[in-house]
């Protein structure tokens, strides 16, 4: 079936198609072929048999028509879109025989205005008027009772006869002329209601089931679908002429009526593929704005309608809605790329209903035929779109129902926990109240027993502490008693051998010293709210200081561009680099040297301290800076397992960190402790 609201810009495309075809065909007066009637053919489609005439003033009589030059052969129906031109088609018959009740000429276009065919045996005439059809002629008058213009062709003998059809009308002027032998007609006219019952029954099932639904939930995207499904349906009885063949209302309500519909469904549609999409989630302002726009085009579209100027009200609706099919499939595909999930189900409902327009469009434009089932392909897809949009609003309800179910559900839950904590509360109070000498005794004997244990725990730090300074002193005491004895016993010794045992006693002083160090920056650390002293710290000076702790060329500095000064602790920054310059010196081979390198990067002072010693295992490197930890490699060596410990103490109280630059392999052992330049003091406190 047809619809006369398709845009006219494809009524405009099939026009420009037909006249290119014609020019290179070069046949621009040539008459068409006569369409042959016989008894075995109950249908003939005259597409390809006609010829056409515009007549711009609308006074030709048929016989001056047929005596016009001008004529030009269709090579499909006619498509002559919105204009105010009389058309006259022109259809050469050669009739074979004469069924049992005659020919029946029937024009597919139910909105025609006026229709008035005309029968003579040559172009010359004389004409004999078969029959006058269309709105403007009242239902009752109408030679066959239709809901397209249809006149009957009865000739008296076989032979050559020419019909003409003059139409005129302020909707699309396109139609389809067939030839039909009247049994066939009337049993096609049986089949045609059979089927417009199916059709229109499924809508009205559809729009009862929603109706339904809608009172029952008053879901708004059903609402909505009930008035897009119902303006809908009311166009397509409005453009199909059914409404006015059934109650013979007059063309002077019947195009109004069908131009406002086709107007208002500009914006619905507009909506309902806004909400499938949920757009208003993307782009809010635009959708309001883009809906308050439409609804303005559609009002001045109807006004249009309304005051008689029906082909400037309507051609506007039917081009921006082809743009919208356009637009809505193009931001289709860009949100599914973007994995926008209502695009797919709008992709599935309205994909089927634009594939059913394209092949309608195709099928107007002469591409594919206008048959059987091409009609019902494009008729299908607008009823399968109907259905799936129906079940994915049903669906979409449903499913939002059981969203807020189980949030009420929750909320209950929710409601329920709270209420059993009030009650337990309550419950805990009385019993607090009941036994509260009680509970109170309880407490304080935990306390007690909570400063009994806390006492003994110190007591074991200060033990083990004891014990670990007793330990760790006692070597480099020993060291310095021994020598001092083998010094005192033999002053007459080698020099060299007096100056070993020096060496050995400044050693152990130095490790005695380093002791002192580590165990008062202990105890100072285990005071957070000790204040930091903070000094201008010149870290050239402070190095080379350290340096003459170690013995020459152990170790060597690498100084970067800048005066190297830091606003820090000094008592504090000189342990972390002694301890850092001793956990080197130990680990570092005989013959090697110590590699201190300073760089300043973005206000930060870093101070690599590297050594050429053996490689540190990936799983001791986590473990370097516990307190207390000794690894293999360190087990060689005497120490308490403080000195990474209170290095990184010391990098984080002064605002900075130390870390493990290198683990040794390839490259040597190497940590690097990192220091602000420029910090406020009462931010270092």
């Amino acid at each position: 079936m047809k619809r006369k609201y398709y845009p006219t810009i494809w009524a405009w495309l099939a026009l420009f198609t037909l006249g290119v075809i014609a020019a290179m065909a070069g046949v621009a007066t040539a008459h068409a072929e006569p369409l042959r009637l016989d008894a075995k053919a109950p249908f003939v489609d005259a597409a390809g048999h006609l010829e056409r005439l515009n007549d711009l003033s609308g006074a030709l009589t048929a016989s001056q028509a047929g005596q016009a030059p001008g004529w030009t052969p269709l090579p499909g129906s006619l498509s002559a879109g919105f204009t105010s031109d009389t058309v006259w088609m022109r259809l050469p018959l050669q009739v074979d025989d004469v069924p049992r009740g005659g020919w029946m000429l029937r024009l597919s276009n139910s909105l025609l205005d006026d229709v008035s065919i005309y029968l003579a045996d040559t172009d010359a005439g004389p004409w004999t008027l078969l029959g006058r059809s269309g709105e403007d002629v009242p239902r009752r008058n109408w030679p066959v009772d239709y809901r397209s213009p249809v006149i009957q062709f009865d000739p008296p003998a076989p032979g050559a006869y020419v019909i003409l059809a003059r139409l005129q009308s302020k909707n699309a002027v396109a139609t389809r002329f067939e030839v039909w032998q009247r049994l066939a007609f009337d049993n096609q006219s049986r089949r045609e209601g059979l089927l417009f019952g199916l059709y229109f029954g499924f809508y009205l099932l559809l729009i009862c089931v929603h109706a339904v639904f809608w009172w029952a939930t008053r879901a708004p995207m059903s609402g909505l679908f009930l008035a897009y499904i119902g303006n809908c349906v009311f166009n397509e009885v409005m453009s199909l002429g059914l409404v006015q063949q059934l109650t013979g209302l007059p063309v002077q309500w019947s195009d109004r009526m069908l131009g406002v519909g086709i107007a208002v469904s500009l914006p619905v549609a507009l909506r309902i593929a806004f909400a499938q999409l949920n757009l208003a989630a993307l782009y809010p302002r635009a959708v309001r704005a883009t809906e308050a726009i439409f609804w303005g085009i559609a009002a001045a579209c109807s006004t249009l309608v309304v005051t008689g100027n029906y082909a400037w009200g309507i051609q506007p609706v039917q081009v921006l809605a082809l743009g919208l099919i356009v637009g809505f499939s193009v931001l289709a595909v860009y949100l599914l790329k973007k994995g926008w999930r209502p695009a797919r189900l709008f992709a599935l409902a309205f994909g089927v209903f634009y594939f059913s327009v394209l092949i309608a469009f195709l099928r107007n434009l002469g591409v594919l035929p206008v048959n059987a089932f091409t009609e019902y392909v494009s008729t299908g897809g607008t009823m399968l779109h109907m259905l799936l949009l129906s079940l994915i609003i049903v669906g979409r309800h449903e499913r939002q129902r059981r969203e807020k179910e189980r949030e009420q559900a929750n909320l209950a839950a929710d409601l329920a926990r709270q209420h059993s904590h009030r009650l337990e509360q309550e419950v805990a109070l009385r019993t607090i109240e009941m036994q509260g000498e009680i509970q109170r005794r309880v407490q304080l004997e935990d306390e007690l027993r909570s400063s009994l244990e806390s006492e003994r725990r110190v007591f074991a730090e200060q033990r083990e502490f004891v014990a670990m300074v007793s330990h760790e002193f006692r070597t480099p005491l020993a060291i310095i008693t021994t020598s001092a004895q083998q010094l005192g016993r033999n002053l007459s010794a080698p020099v060299e051998k007096s100056l070993a045992r020096c060496g050995n006693i400044r050693e152990a002083a130095m490790r005695l010293l380093a002791l002192v160090d580590e165990y008062l920056t202990h105890d100072r650390m285990r005071e957070p709210s000790a204040a930091l002293r903070l000094t201008q710290c010149d870290l050239l000076a402070l190095l080379a200081d350290l340096d003459r702790e170690f013995p020459a060329g152990r170790i060597q500095c690498v100084y970067g561009q800048g005066d190297q000064v830091l606003l820090s602790d000094a008592g504090m920054l000189r342990i972390a680099l002694r301890n850092l310059l001793a956990n080197a010196d130990r680990h570092c081979p005989p013959g090697r040297a110590v590699r201190v390198t300073l760089r300043e990067e973005a206000d930060v002072m870093h101070i690599e301290v590297a050594n050429s010693g053996d490689r540190i295992p990936s799983a001791e490197q986590q473990r370097l800076f516990q307190k207390y930890y000794r690894g293999p490699n360190a087990m060689r060596h005497p120490g308490a397992g403080l000195g990474l410990y209170l290095v990184r103490t010391i990098a984080e109280r002064l605002g900075g960190t130390v870390f493990l630059k290198s683990g040794g392999g390839s490259e040597p052992v190497c940590f690097c402790l990192s220091l602000p330049r420029h910090r406020a003091s009462d931010a270092l406190a």
